[in-house]
């Protein structure tokens, strides 16, 4: 900034309120006279601990005078010397002038009471032990009454439920179907069918790899391989002979015959297996 310009600011420090204490807002304020045509701008200020800026600089234009306010904080009691930054002063034709810095000393009071030091305190007498003896039955009966409160709806809304009901009792075993009588009628298939699905069935409970999905030969393969001794030649004639009335290859005739055989089989094999 050019000396004619500098030597007629004036500088002012004002702190709001009087003797902060430590954690008090204070408002630092510097006023400056602003010449004609030139535009006011507060520094960026980063003060070093224990002073914290609290927020952004205000500006205040009032007639040809500028204040500049910077709130702060001061986290240690007291003498602090804050050293404010000096405004821009930004002029015509987009020049930029600077005023110097202003060191102000601010006094902090702590919020902490002034005491006698440690050395001082005349230690006190050991206190006697203090005999605490409370007998009461108040607590005890609150409880016993909010349990009758809680339990006895419970009690009478069970009393009213009512006897269990009768478990009913297992359906009885369904009878053989009437193979003679579907023989008569002439459902040779339905008897081959019925038939071939219970021998499967009984071979199934005794060997678990010889289940119903599998097809004859490879149920045979695998009776083979697991129950060597059983009748396999005679148990794969009737398979397969069940296997061709279902499917209409074998006369109608030989459907109840291999149902009776198939019967005779299944007998023997559960026989085997108790």
């Amino acid at each position: 900034m050019t000396i004619g310009l500098a030597g007629w600011l004036a500088l002012s420090l004002q702190v709001q309120g009087v003797a902060p204490t430590v954690g008090d807002t204070v408002w630092l304020s510097r006023t400056i006279p602003v010449p004609p045509g030139y535009v006011v701008r507060a520094a960026d200020w980063d003060p070093a601990d224990p002073i914290e800026l609290l927020g952004r600089p205000r500006v205040v234009l009032a007639g040809d005078s500028a204040q500049i306010t910077y709130p702060v904080v001061v986290w240690q009691p007291g003498s602090q010397l804050v050293e404010l930054p000096g405004p821009l002063l930004l002029g015509p034709g987009g020049t930029v002038d600077s005023l110097k810095g202003q060191q102000v000393r601010l006094e902090v009071r702590s919020v902490l009471p002034r005491t006698r030091s440690d050395s001082a305190l005349s230690p006190q007498p050991r206190a006697g032990i203090v005999a605490i003896r409370a007998v009461s039955l108040a607590p005890l009966v609150m409880l016993w009454v909010i349990s009758l409160a809680l339990l006895l709806p419970l009690h009478l809304w069970w009393r009213r439920r009512g006897k269990p009901a009768p478990v009913p009792a297992p359906a009885p075993p369904a009878a053989d179907p009437p193979l003679d009588r579907w023989a008569d009628d002439g459902e040779y298939r339905a008897v081959a069918n019925i038939s071939a699905v219970r021998l499967r069935s009984a071979v199934a409970q005794r060997v678990a790899a010889a289940h119903p999905g599998l097809d004859t030969e490879r149920l045979l393969s695998n009776l083979a391989a697991v129950r060597p001794d059983w009748p396999l030649a005679e148990l794969g004639d009737i398979l397969r002979g069940l296997d061709e009335a279902r499917f209409g290859v074998a006369p109608a005739s030989d459907a109840l015959a291999l149902s009776r055989s198939s019967v005779a089989m299944r007998a023997r094999l559960l026989g085997e297996a108790a």
